[in-house]
């Protein structure tokens, strides 16, 4: 199949985890015998990148356009016309970037499939942002939105979809997954870490004020480490100022971003990731910890009640009293006990979230949606394994 992907954000860009999903996904897709192409930006690239040429990567033809201005993608919508001629199935990544709207429409006009997946855009934190904006795009979307064919990667997200494109709407529920790295060596350091950008969505002011109310936290050895981007100006300086007032200015740094080995380490040597967001759609970094073995606290709203039902992190409200309640859980853990946390962790991220043992999932789905049957294919979710 000649597959054709559009991504606004694309690795090696590391603001978000949409960007790396996507490469994932076109890699395997690539093993697997296919031609992928990827039209991606060149927002938050290193300057290393060449940009506005096409390149043959482990993840297939990619181009990453330099344009007038993020919200005006004209090199993007142009290379993605070229692409689509071309293409069996079309893939279009985000709702609100303004190209995934006309690269719809040329899909439509030229008859070519296509799949469409929202990233957590369909969340009502995320609809929050410029909300009058959206609501209008919203009306658009509908009116082109009959003949593609949305992906979800939860029930969740699902429900959102159907909610603004009606029950009716084509929409099929693929997890995301993830190419594993290696394993790290651990060396257990006393340490709770957030990974992630800095915005208000992802609630990290709700974690602070839990680890201040938190006698055991502040009277430990413990530290919390932020690394991340600064994606929201404003709210990593309301941080900043939270940290003072709370008096944790000995127990919390910002390390800023990290990546490759030293963020492989950085999530091994921790003794518990934890995402106290207000919303995710799925939340890759939960995949990435897990992977190396350290054991996960996310919200309830977030689609990780695998963490309770497999025994290696938790899942609770992302209020005050439940955050602190559950730090304080693994803070006082048996060791024992806390090392059985890690050995679950590492088995769940390599049976059910490794992408390269699972390339037939999107391979049947693109091939459902060449052929139209997509909703009657099995196996778009991976199943989850008994014991």
């Amino acid at each position: 199949m000649r597959i054709v992907m559009s991504a606004d954000r694309f690795y090696p860009a590391q603001m978000g985890g949409p960007g790396n999903t996507i490469y994932w996904q076109a890699k395997t897709l690539m093993k697997a015998g296919h031609d992928v192409t990827v039209v991606a930006t060149s927002q938050d690239l290193p300057t290393s990148v060449p940009l506005d040429c096409w390149l043959k990567l482990d993840c297939g033809r990619v181009i990453y356009t330099k344009n007038m201005h993020f919200y005006l993608p004209l090199k993007h919508i142009w290379y993605g016309l070229l692409a689509i001629r071309k293409a069996d199935v079309v893939h279009v990544n985000s709702l609100f970037y303004p190209a995934s709207l006309v690269w719809i429409i040329m899909c439509r006009l030229l008859g070519k499939p296509v799949v469409w997946s929202p990233h957590g855009e369909l969340s009502a934190v995320a609809l929050r942002f410029r909300p009058r904006l959206k609501r209008l795009l919203l009306n658009i979307f509908r009116w082109c939105s009959s003949e593609v064919w949305f992906h979800a990667t939860c029930a969740e997200e699902k429900n959102q979809i159907q909610h603004y494109f009606g029950s009716s709407i084509m929409v099929n529920e693929i997890r995301t997954m993830m190419e594993l790295p290696v394993l790290a060596v651990r060396v257990a350091r006393l340490y709770l870490l957030f990974m992630g950008r800095l915005h208000p969505i992802k609630a990290i002011d709700r974690l602070l004020e839990a680890l201040s109310t938190s006698k055991l936290f502040r009277e430990s050895n413990y530290s919390l480490q932020i690394a991340g981007s600064d994606s929201d100006k404003g709210y990593t300086k309301k941080l900043n100022e939270l940290v003072l007032t709370l008096g944790l200015s000995a127990k919390v740094s910002f390390i800023g971003t990290v990546q490759g080995e030293r963020k492989e380490q950085l999530y091994a040597d921790a003794h518990l990731l934890i995402l106290p967001s207000h919303s995710e759609n799925f939340g890759n970094v939960v995949i990435e910890s897990l992977a190396q073995g350290t054991p996960v606290m996310a919200s309830t709203n977030t689609p990780w009640q695998v963490l309770d039902e497999e025994r290696v992190g938790r899942w609770v409200s992302n209020d005050s009293a439940s955050l602190r309640q559950a730090i304080e859980e693994f803070l006082t853990m048996p060791s024992a006990q806390y090392d059985l946390y890690r050995v679950r962790a590492l088995c769940l991220a390599q049976r059910d979230y490794d992408i390269s043992a699972k390339s037939a999932v999107w391979v049947d789905f693109y091939k459902g949606v060449l052929t139209r049957k997509a909703p009657a294919i099995y196996g778009l979710y991976p199943a989850k394994n008994t014991r």
